[in-house]
């Protein structure tokens, strides 16, 4: 959740130094705000509430799924908005890292002394779990480190949905120029000009 904290806040960046107006952000015309909501308030709780190991790729993988078919129920409800669809694409695919190995593969960094750093496996949760060589699609887990002093790892899809969420930020703070439509009342007159020739009739004397 650091992750969307740290994201919001970068793209609020982005609408005050573009000047945009956060009162068109606010009201931007989103729908389906229960889908959004609902995955959310999933991910929220999957951070707070402790499985089970045997509930982990039970019932706790079941809700985690669930809650990437909201987000991005919510996201095709909205596509036509700018920057909607570079984020669904990025919880996409986040999803599918995590669908198929049943949790995102991580590799857990921690810095050791001297600013070493060292590689430690971490133990499994419902939305992580240790990397490994046999992992589907390992490229897009939890692969990149962010430098200091986050020290910490995101994936591909993180940062295609960070790039979408600023992208929806600016393009949705942006207010409409009015166009200041000049009609021209005059309207060209058509002269006719009906050619006046002498009619030569003749003249019976």
């Amino acid at each position: 959740m650091w992750l969307l904290l740290l994201t919001t806040a970068l793209a609020a960046v982005v609408v005050g130094l573009t000047r945009g107006s956060w009162t068109r952000l606010i009201h931007l015309p989103l729908q389906g705000t229960l889908f959004f909501v609902g995955g959310l308030l999933l991910q929220i709780a999957l951070d707070v509430v402790d499985f089970a190991p045997d509930r982990i790729e039970t019932s706790g993988y079941a809700l985690l799924m669930l809650s990437y078919v909201c987000l991005l129920t919510f996201c095709l409800i909205n596509l036509p908005l700018r920057g909607m669809g570079l984020i669904a694409l990025g919880i996409a695919l986040n999803a599918v890292v995590i669908g198929l190995n049943q949790g995102m593969p991580t590799r857990a960094i921690t810095t050791g002394e001297q600013g070493r750093r060292t590689h430690e496996p971490i133990e499994q949760s419902v939305k992580h779990r240790p990397a490994s060589d046999d992992d589907l699609l390992g490229f897009l887990g939890d692969e990149i480190l962010l430098p200091s002093p986050f020290e910490a790892l995101i994936s591909i899809g993180d940062i295609v949905l960070a790039v979408g969420i600023c992208e929806l930020a600016y393009f949705g703070s942006r207010t409409k120029r009015r166009r200041t439509r000049q009609r021209t009342a005059n309207t060209p007159r058509r002269s006719r000009t009906r050619s006046s020739a002498p009619s030569t009739r003749p003249s019976y004397t």
